[in-house]
């Protein structure tokens, strides 16, 4: 068990080599991964392994991506994209009818390599090319790991992440390499990603979207931290947007009052009209 003052110890020296607050993260979740790595360590306690931590920049490298670890593949529960792609997206395009804004917002919170912000992005693409629309169209992808993120914008992945991918979508969305297999160029236009700590995030000036994806991320957050995110991501959404958390997941808090569940098995919600409680 992680005792207060080395978690402090440990809390401190992370945020001040890394800008990582691990304070706004589950005890348990914490103490797993750095159970792990103390292990690999050969550590027996805390106090030796942050001692360690100190003088060895790379053990510090490996404990932030055991500590950020990120499990994903392109269009991951077949069931939740399925559910976005008959029923949810078409809402979206035909709210955006009456909606004087031409572009398409989407937001990836928690994108990982980009498998999941490019599977949207190939989605409502698709969908796009069928109806005839014209509008335009933004997937934002962001993430706490670096190293996620620069493989994200690469958009090249070996052959086996792709395995499961239609052969229609991926002739016309992917180029093969070999053994690789790279996102087109013209696909790669519609989406940005970058760095970006949920956990630290305040809405200010910020922009706003028909749907913002965020799952399996909240889940190890403190109740607090849930709370606070919830009403951010009803605040970040356009009338009528949606919201789509993991399947272990559910709105906490006040935003409980602010978002409609509209499909409970795949987790989607929609933002209220009216609020049941102002």
């Amino acid at each position: 068990m992680i005792k207060n003052n080395s978690f402090n110890t440990l809390r401190i020296l992370i945020q001040k080599y890394k800008g990582f607050d691990i304070s706004q993260y589950k005890d348990s979740y914490i103490e797993r991964r750095v159970n792990t790595r103390m292990n690999l360590a050969h550590k027996n306690d805390l106090i030796s392994y942050i001692e360690l931590l100190r003088n060895n920049p790379e053990e510090l490298n490996k404990l932030m991506d055991a500590l950020t670890v990120n499990v994903t593949e392109f269009f991951r529960n077949t069931e939740t994209f399925a559910a976005l792609e008959t029923d949810i997206i078409p809402r979206i395009l035909q709210n955006k009818e009456t909606d004087s804004r031409n572009v398409i917002k989407v937001w990836s919170a928690g994108s990982s390599s980009g498998e999941e912000t490019y599977s949207l992005a190939i989605l409502f693409l698709e969908a796009l090319r069928k109806s005839g629309k014209k509008y335009g169209l933004m997937v934002y992808g962001t993430d706490i790991d670096r190293k996620s993120i620069i493989q994200a914008k690469s958009g090249i992945y070996e052959s086996n992440k792709v395995s499961r991918i239609r052969k229609d979508l991926l002739d016309r969305y992917f180029e093969e390499h070999g053994n690789e297999y790279r996102i087109k160029p013209f696909v790669k236009e519609h989406v940005k990603f970058s760095y970006l700590d949920l956990t630290s995030y305040f809405v200010q000036n910020f922009t706003t979207y028909e749907l913002i994806l965020c799952r399996n991320v909240i889940i190890y957050f403190t109740l607090d931290v849930k709370r606070s995110l919830f009403m951010k991501f009803y605040q970040m959404l356009r009338k009528d947007g949606y919201l789509v958390i993991g399947k272990n997941e559910a709105v906490t808090g006040k935003a409980v009052d602010y978002l409609e569940n509209v499909n409970l098995s795949e987790r989607i919600y929609k933002k209220k009209y009216k609020p049941a409680v102002d």
